[in-house]
């Protein structure tokens, strides 16, 4: 499994940092144990900020040959391209479904959007809406868990299994209970960290906060991504670094990790 980061910024703009977009990129194994043959699998894609189809372009994925989206939270630096997608995969005349995994509560919001923008509606293909938290779409391969966050009454974040390796994106977050047990010994925690300690706000974590969530957690290695502008890396480090004592990394633009 691979993450690939498109946006780890915010709403705010930046010439760093994009608004949120990443990519789980699964393993598939073929054949028979002895000759087994590992390729790249579907990718997956988490949150879809404003300007995420171009840079899935840039990233040499085609945008609209994408079957999977999972969305956090409904706010525009997570979920501005969702119309966009559509738009751009009934005008690629796409027949094959996709399936989009969100807060329930997302499900109207997007079909308020398409009164709105009825151009956009799906007519040679079908977006299958799964509510995440009671069947989020799990594949052929790969397991899907969700849990709530506490940045919104409806925000989740997810927790992808597959190949003996876990994977824990947390979209905007608290140190929310369900959270913490979504990432039990996770391979990789991503967690988002907007503000410096001291500049911290309800209804996002910290780089103390988001360190103590892994810590609690068992998380092997933790990446911080959706950084302000007023973060300074030096600084996140440091602090992230006294509430959790394993790899840590932070995230930018184009960052490939290995799972």
């Amino acid at each position: 499994m691979k993450i690939q980061f498109l946006g780890t910024g915010t709403g705010l703009p930046s010439r760093e940092r994009a608004p949120s977009g990443l990519l789980v990129r699964l393993d598939r194994t073929e054949g028979h144990p002895e000759e087994a043959r590992t390729s790249e699998g579907p990718p997956l894609l988490v949150d879809c900020g404003s300007g995420t189809i171009g840079r899935l372009v840039a990233a040499r994925v085609d945008p609209t040959r994408l079957d999977y989206i999972y969305s956090t939270h409904d706010h525009g630096d997570h979920a501005a391209d969702l119309v966009p997608f559509m738009q751009a995969m009934d005008l690629a005349h796409r027949t094959a479904d996709l399936h989009w995994t969100s807060p329930a509560a997302m499900g109207a919001l997007l079909n308020g959007l398409l009164q709105w923008q009825p151009w956009a509606t799906p007519k040679t293909y079908r977006w299958v809406h799964h509510p995440a938290e009671s069947e989020p779409y799990c594949g052929a391969g790969w397991a899907v868990r969700a849990a709530r966050t506490g940045h919104t009454h409806d925000s989740v974040g997810y927790r992808f299994d597959a190949e003996g390796r876990s994977v824990v994106i947390s979209g905007d977050a608290t140190d929310h209970p369900d959270l913490v047990e979504l990432a039990r010994g996770a391979d990789i925690v991503v967690l988002e960290c907007s503000y410096p300690d001291q500049l911290g706000i309800p209804g996002h974590l910290t780089p103390a906060s988001a360190g103590r969530l892994a810590t609690e957690a068992g998380a092997r290695h933790l990446v911080l991504t959706h950084f302000y502008p007023v973060c300074r890396m030096d600084e996140i480090a440091s602090q992230a670094n006294r509430a959790f004592a394993g790899r840590l990394t932070l995230a930018y633009d184009g960052l490939v990790l290995e799972v």
